[in-house]
């Protein structure tokens, strides 16, 4: 079968670009508590683009060590084989499923306290990007009749977006933020709605994004980069600031601009992968004594699983996957999600 590889990875100081590869590996067979996927459709995370520059920070000389590793963990497919334990816990053949790359210990403490994203013996799957994976029982679940395979691929990075409107505190009539106008970022502008917001505002640079992210349902859309902005926010929350801030950018300026535009005991939230060696300058009398500002930090979200598929219908998830390729075209697809010009891009396996 046809499964993808990163074959090398960048220098960041030198700005190289690794490469990705395809090769002919056998089809797994799944063991007595897996199933096996036949992959529909695999969309390409924000983190691929980090990893192909080699910015990873402690993480790279692992990575390097691997090399030539597989790729891919967002995924969507039909079950076409289960073993025998697998079977018996209501997995069939034709199921049409998602799965979480992350696959906890389920023992340690973090587990056992409902914190299953800090497991530290967690596995990831990620092999997705191929045309079949066999995957652990507990990774997988199925999909409603009314959520197309092509829309749930893209059910792990909403996990992300749904964890963040939940930490962030979005309820009603709050005044929402959010920084990038990414896959993410777009998943969590219609959640937020969902959640209740009474007024998204979001911050993207790309015009083609900018126009998405209100076509989507934003209040407005704003240039950080434009002079002005600090006296349209002020106009826009009534002096006050964002009551919730979530920040998908990555970009350092973004981060450090958060905690001014945070309202007093607001909650920001960052997620995204930032340069290793970034700082966040935070003022501890203004800011969080005297303003009681409220910073989360999130990392996987293996416990929103559940419902964000029951959101998935309530998502229009279609838009945000701008472009689709077929797994050959793996060279192209990969050009397009590292430019950035695109919310998000995805493969189309064996399609519906």
């Amino acid at each position: 079968m046809k499964a993808l590889f990163i074959t090398s990875i960048g220098d960041p100081e030198k700005k190289t670009m690794g490469t990705i590869d395809m090769k002919e590996v056998p089809i797994p067979e799944p063991g007595p508590e897996e199933v096996r996927i036949k992959i529909a459709y695999a969309s390409i995370c924000g983190s691929d683009p980090h990893t192909l520059r080699g910015e990873l920070g402690p993480m790279r000389p692992r990575i390097l060590s691997r090399l030539p590793i597989r790729t891919g963990h967002e995924i969507s497919g039909v079950i076409d084989a289960v073993g025998e334990v697998a079977a018996a816990n209501g997995f069939k053949v034709g199921d049409r499923v998602t799965a979480n790359y992350s696959k906890p210990c389920g023992t340690c403490y973090w587990c056992h306290t409902g914190r299953e994203g800090l497991c530290k013996q967690a596995k990831a799957s990620a092999d997705g990007m191929a045309e079949y994976v066999s995957w652990h029982m507990s990774q997988v679940y199925k999909i409603p009749e009314n959520v197309t395979l092509r829309q749930a691929c893209m059910t792990e990075p909403m996990t992300i977006a749904l964890n963040a409107v939940q930490t962030a505190q979005v309820s009603f009539g709050k005044k929402v933020a959010i920084f990038g106008g990414g896959g993410i970022g777009l998943m969590a502008l219609q959640l937020a709605r969902h959640a209740g917001a009474s007024k998204i505002v979001v911050f993207e640079l790309a015009e083609s994004r900018q126009k998405m992210a209100l076509d989507l349902g934003a209040d407005a859309v704003l240039n950080p980069n434009d002079p002005n902005v600090s006296e349209t926010i002020r106009k826009m929350t009534n002096g006050l600031g964002f009551d919730c801030i979530i920040d998908s950018s990555g970009a350092s300026s973004a981060a450090q601009s958060t905690l001014d535009m945070l309202a007093p005991d607001g909650n920001v939230v960052f997620f995204a992968m930032y340069k290793p060696d970034f700082d966040l300058k935070v003022n501890l009398f203004s800011q969080m004594y005297l303003q009681q500002k409220h910073i989360h930090g999130m990392y996987t979200s293996s416990d929103c699983f559940p419902k964000t598929i029951e959101m998935l219908p309530l998502v229009n998830l279609d838009a945000i996957a701008e472009k689709e390729y077929s797994l050959d075209e793996y060279k192209a697809a990969f050009d397009d999600a590292v430019s950035g010009k695109y919310a998000k891009v995805i493969f189309r396996v064996a399609g519906e």
